[in-house]
């Protein structure tokens, strides 16, 4: 009998399921059944088999080749930058950009200067630095600025660019407000004590003199009492004499010293301002007077009024009176 072979319900033949015979006791290998087909290990990486060489000692140069290489390119990166190079590269690019500029125009043909008095006029161009011709977005303004307020008469200074081609240039100048005298040195200086210069002084014999370590300091104050309160005392005035840097002596044009006190300056010179108006006792043959007590006026007498060849004073004050045979002889203390 022959055998038909089964169709499916599409009329597609199908083979006949053979049945699978297994032993009985015996479980089917599931475990061979499940890796039929999978690789048994997984393939390792680049990475894993380069370690793997390198622990054997079976490695390929390249990738210290490689990192030599990226090494020397950072130090090479880091030696620039730190040695200047960059900063040079770029300044020999911005002076090629200005000198450009400067052909087509923009360039310094003019430097103007305000409020020049007693400044020398080759100090003040050294110091700006310039010449006609050079970039004006070359110049530097600030550094410019910097060199000039180091000038002697130089107090501040401004510097700016006026395009296309003149730079500006204003400053202000120390006034002058002594002629400071100190071992065997003379100084112009200012209102705040700090030397002006050295040179040429001989043009300002009019200001005051004061002499000692420390006159430039303490002068300005008293100075400003004196003008406000004793005028006509202060146009007698050669020379203020720092004491000690403590106190001051007086040297009057007629060669007579008024030693002030430490404190009561004040009160001092109007006590002499008044007893010289009474007695006139500045005018008198005497050496210096004596201020440093506060309730007496003690007078110092020439060789030649001790001898009576000259003519003396006594001072009267409230509490007492001083005359020749009481008065006071010695340095200044």
């Amino acid at each position: 009998m022959r055998q038909v072979k089964a169709q499916s319900r599409t009329g597609v033949r199908t083979a006949p399921k053979r049945n699978a015979k297994i032993a009985p006791g015996k479980r089917r290998n599931v475990s061979a059944m499940s890796t039929f087909g999978r690789r048994k290990e997984r393939p390792s990486g680049r990475f894993a088999e380069w370690l793997e060489r390198l622990r054997e000692g079976d490695f390929a140069t390249r990738p210290f080749t490689w990192g030599a290489v990226a090494l020397i390119a950072l130090v090479g990166i880091y030696g620039f930058g730190v040695g200047g190079h960059a900063q040079a590269a770029r300044d020999a690019v911005s002076d090629r950009a200005n000198r450009l500029l400067a052909l087509s125009g923009l360039s310094i043909q003019d430097v103007r200067v305000i409020g020049r008095s007693q400044t020398r006029k080759d100090d003040l161009l050294a110091a700006v630095g310039v010449e006609r011709g050079d970039p004006i977005f070359g110049f530097d303004t600030e550094m410019a600025r910097q060199r000039i307020e180091r000038l002697d008469w130089v107090e501040a200074a401004t510097v700016t660019r006026l395009l296309p081609d003149t730079i500006r240039i204003e400053i202000s100048e120390r006034d002058p407000f002594a002629l400071w005298q100190r071992g065997g040195e003379l100084s112009l200086i200012d209102a705040s004590g700090r030397p002006i210069t050295d040179e040429g002084v001989q043009d300002f014999a009019h200001l005051p003199f004061i002499v000692g370590f420390g006159a430039p300091r303490a002068a300005p104050e008293l100075l400003k009492l004196m003008r406000a309160e004793q005028p006509l005392l202060l146009a007698r005035v050669r020379a203020f004499v720092r004491v000690s840097d403590r106190r001051w002596n007086l040297r009057l044009e007629n060669g007579v010293d008024v030693k002030l006190p430490e404190t009561g300056v004040a009160a001092a010179l109007a006590l002499l301002a008044a007893q010289d108006g009474k007695h006139r006792i500045l005018s008198r043959d005497i050496a210096a007077v004596d201020l440093r007590l506060p309730d007496r006026v003690t007078v110092e007498l020439t060789d030649s009024a001790m001898n009576g060849t000259g003519l003396a004073t006594e001072a009267k004050t409230n509490k007492g009176v001083v005359g020749p045979g009481r008065a006071a002889r010695g340095g200044n203390t």
